[in-house]
């Protein structure tokens, strides 16, 4: 009876996992935004680890203190893994790959209503992210030339929450305070947006989830352009929540996604 049971909770996780799409397991990645000066393209793109960003500048000011702290400093042999192999392509349509949120409950912020103390964490920091065994997003709007929008700024705001528990982004500075900057906690006082200067253009949040499950988040990414035409676009990205996978289980995601493969 418990391996019974056992095999329909692995049956409905795969049979929930085809449905999600490719699973962006581990690794560094970004959540990138594109503007042409005309349409938006939120993706995710991966780049070569190893001195990706040799040479990039710091953003240290009191809107982003540290966000981004390890984003010059990443281990290079920290690749993407999307259903148990490499990136192979250097970006992804933003529909087109899950991020998996996996790992023990961690202290969190921005999910008071919740009830729930400890929550899973995506994490800003990329050692934690490494040792969760979770991906290490990054967002980033280095792609969008310079001059095309108002004061070279994207401001990414929370739109909406499809999920079992609660979604909040913070960041967390050297001292180890958190500055709680989007929730969809009933009552919360976040702003719900975060401006994004084009320089530096690539930045790490904290992303936590209280319940295990399926999310949908969508964001909306805007600027005013330089002839002070208002301008955004709505884009949906989605998580999966799981507790620590035993090694069983990952076997069974591994022959699973193999058999994804064969099948496309």
């Amino acid at each position: 009876m418990k391996f019974l049971f056992s095999s329909i909770c692995m049956l409905s996780l795969l049979a929930s996992q085809w449905s999600l799409g490719a699973l962006w397991q581990s690794g560094h990645g970004d959540i990138g935004i594109g503007f042409d000066g005309t349409d938006w393209d939120p993706h995710f793109h991966f780049h070569e680890e190893e001195g990706e960003h040799e040479g990039e500048e710091h953003k240290d000011d009191d809107d982003h203190e540290g966000e981004d702290d390890h984003d010059h400093d990443h281990e290079g042999d920290n690749h993407p893994i999307i259903d148990g192999e490499e990136a192979t392509e250097e970006e992804y349509e933003i529909d087109a790959l899950t991020l998996l949120v996996s790992g023990g409950r961690l202290p969190g912020a921005g999910v008071a209503d919740s009830g729930a103390a400890d929550i899973y964490v995506l994490a800003q920091d990329e050692s934690l992210a490494v040792a969760q065994g979770t991906p290490w997003v990054g967002i980033a709007v280095e792609e969008i030339a310079p001059g095309l929008l108002l004061n070279d700024l994207v401001t990414l705001s929370l739109v909406d929450v499809s999920g079992p528990g609660v979604y909040s982004l913070w960041t967390t500075d050297s001292f180890g305070g958190d500055s709680v900057l989007m929730s969809s906690a009933l009552g919360s006082d976040a702003p719900d947006s975060v401006a994004l200067p084009l320089e530096p253009g690539h930045y790490h949040f904290n992303m936590g989830f209280s319940e295990e499950g399926i999310y949908d988040v969508t964001f909306n990414s805007s600027g005013t352009t330089v002839d002070g035409v208002e301008t955004g676009t709505d884009f949906t990205v989605s998580f999966n929540v799981v507790p620590e996978p035993s090694s069983v289980l990952l076997l069974a995601l591994g022959a699973f996604a193999t058999l994804r493969r064969r099948r496309v």
